[in-house]
């Protein structure tokens, strides 16, 4: 907002309002302008990152498959398309035998700040698969994470290259952003390479969608149909499909439509420039759609423009080949693509929606990355020792509703709310919280407290430690550096393990934010490898978010059965 009020309105007579693009200059001709045409970015000010609502009805209906859990909405449409989603559609796709190389369109949401989530997209969501698979097979999570990796390849689906197409890009919009936005939408495929077949092979579109629906970073996951470089071999790839069997007369009832976007930056009359619908031409969606008849006509049920069972899509203008050649824009290459389900919605959680508000409290972007990283799954038990308003079990508890959370808090009742707390989990239709307790996680008593409200040791602990504001309220370790609240997380861990009551079990995941003040080096401020082996823990992997004026890291830790070396 304050980006667009720093604009020169006298620029454009266009003046662009919320899913809008803005043309820097009134008099240039709108083809030229590298971006506005494409409903992904938003150029304004230095802004170019907002990317585009999903391709949908212009509602977000992000559901899980239980109930649904984050905009409660229990109207007929909603529960009719989950139980499509869960007992006919994706079932049927998943029953028979899958290609090897069944391949996704990942739509990611954008960033309001450059570099504040690009970093963990592909991390928090191969972690979220991870934990949907070790639901369905048992494995360990941690284990799997790092065969996904291996046999997940991501191929962007725009190619846009302002020096081949000889473009002036507008004075705010820098290289990285044009980066940026030919990510914004990205194929991914699993191969067999150096994993076991039967892993990549076991990735249905139903666990995909599973996965996909749990991530913050995550505008809306399709499965790709068929391909083709002309209508009727897009039509003929389409019949030799199983993926519609669902949608066969005799078969299903189901309502369903089909959209078409075309990305390839054409200058004709038929081509909106602004508005929600910048890649959406209706003149062309209706020219398109006889050449599609001989498939469409094979469905059983109607078609419901507003509200259907089943959204088909039609992209025009993407790459042209999953593995990532180059191709001309022009070509308009075709994709038939079903939308198997939408991101999670995590703004239902804001920080302006809660009930319990805090001086500093934690985004919920930044909730759903920690808990997607820590992999939680359902049943688990979680705790936050630094919970301050809970955000963190909350986030977890709206991934997966069977969760046991307990949080520690050293601040007073009067400071933070509990029943408040309790109100905002009541009120999203998740269970509260098994124990909100009052103390320092650094008293063995309270820690012993949290164990005993769950029983043993816990399966997860996820944590934003209020560097600084812990040792203030104690009245110790004022002065120390800005680690010295999860180093000291990290010593009772180790104590509570060497005194035969562990906090965390053995495989256990400890998710923390480590703060690295600008100028600062992450390596000096990173756990040493004797704290660490004490508390029998394996530092896995650290990304970096970038902050206003510093950074902070997402730490993954894995709680190992003997000291690791």
């Amino acid at each position: 907002a304050k980006s667009r009020r720093s604009i020169n309105r006298r620029q454009c007579s266009c003046h662009p309002g919320p899913g809008e693009c803005f043309c820097h200059s009134h008099n240039q001709n709108l083809s030229s302008c590298a971006i506005s045409p494409m409903r992904q970015v938003q150029v304004v000010g230095s802004l170019a990152m907002r990317m585009m609502r999903p391709w949908s009805n212009g509602k977000i209906y992000s559901t899980t498959f239980t109930h649904c859990l984050c905009q409660r909405r229990n109207d007929g449409w909603t529960q009719t398309r989950l139980r499509l989603l869960t007992t006919t559609s994706l079932n049927s796709i998943s029953a028979q035998s899958q290609p090897t190389a069944t391949r996704y369109l990942i739509h990611w949401r954008g960033e309001h700040k450059e570099q504040y989530s690009h970093s963990f997209r592909r991390w928090e969501w191969l972690s979220a698969l991870s934990a949907t698979v070790a639901e369905k097979c048992g494995l360990r999570a941690s284990d799997l994470l790092k065969s996904f990796r291996d046999c997940s390849i991501f191929t962007n689906a725009f190619s846009y290259d302002p020096y081949q197409r000889n473009d002036q890009l507008p004075s705010s919009v820098t290289l990285s952003q044009v980066e940026m936005y030919n990510q914004a939408l990205q194929y991914v495929h699993f191969t067999n390479n150096g994993v076991d077949s039967g892993l990549s092979n076991g990735i249905t579109p139903e666990i995909l969608a599973r996965a996909a629906e749990r991530c913050s970073l995550i505008n809306a996951a399709y499965l790709v149909l068929a391909d083709g470089s002309s209508y009727p071999e897009l039509v003929d790839r389409s019949l030799q499909s199983i993926s519609f069997n669902d949608m066969i007369k005799n078969e299903t009832t189901a309502t369903w439509r089909v959209r078409r976007h075309e990305f390839s930056f054409a200058d004709d009359d038929n081509n909106p420039r602004f508005g929600k619908n910048t890649t959406r031409s209706v003149p062309k969606e209706r020219a398109a759609l006889p050449h599609l008849k001989e498939v469409l006509v094979q469905f059983g049920g109607k078609v419901d423009l507003k509200k259907p069972e089943c959204d088909i899509y039609l992209f025009e203008g993407l790459s042209d080949n999953i593995l990532g050649a180059n191709t001309q824009r022009n070509n308009l290459f075709k994709i038939l693509a079903r939308r198997l389900t939408e991101g999670a919605t995590h703004s239902i959680m804001a920080p302006k929606t809660r009930i319990c508000i805090t001086k500093t409290p934690l985004c919920s972007i930044a909730a759903y990355i920690l808990a997607n990283v820590a992999m939680v799954q359902e049943h688990q038990t979680i705790l936050d020792p630094f919970a301050g308003s809970a955000a963190t079990l909350l986030a977890a508890s709206l991934i997966s509703p069977t969760v046991r959370t307990v949080g520690i808090e050293i601040a007073k009742d009067e400071s933070i709310s509990k029943s408040n707390i309790r109100e905002d989990f009541i009120s999203r239709g998740v269970a509260e919280p098994v124990a909100l307790l009052e103390g320092d996680v650094m008293d063995h008593i309270t820690r012993d407290k949290a164990r005993a409200a769950i029983g043993t040791a816990f399966d997860v602990i996820i944590t934003d430690p209020p560097y600084g504001r812990r040792e203030a309220l104690s009245g110790v370790g004022v002065g120390n550096d800005n680690c010295e609240a999860l180093n000291d997380l990290i010593d009772v861990i180790g104590q509570d393990r060497k005194r035969g009551r562990p906090l965390l079990r053995p495989g256990g995941q400890l998710v923390a934010f480590l703060p690295c003040p600008k100028g600062s080096n992450i390596m000096d401020l990173l756990p040493s490898r004797e704290r660490l082996a004490f508390a029998c823990l394996e530092l896995k992997e650290k990304r970096k978010q970038k902050l206003n004026d510093s950074s902070r890291w997402v730490l993954s830790f894995v709680s190992q059965d003997n000291p690791v070396n």
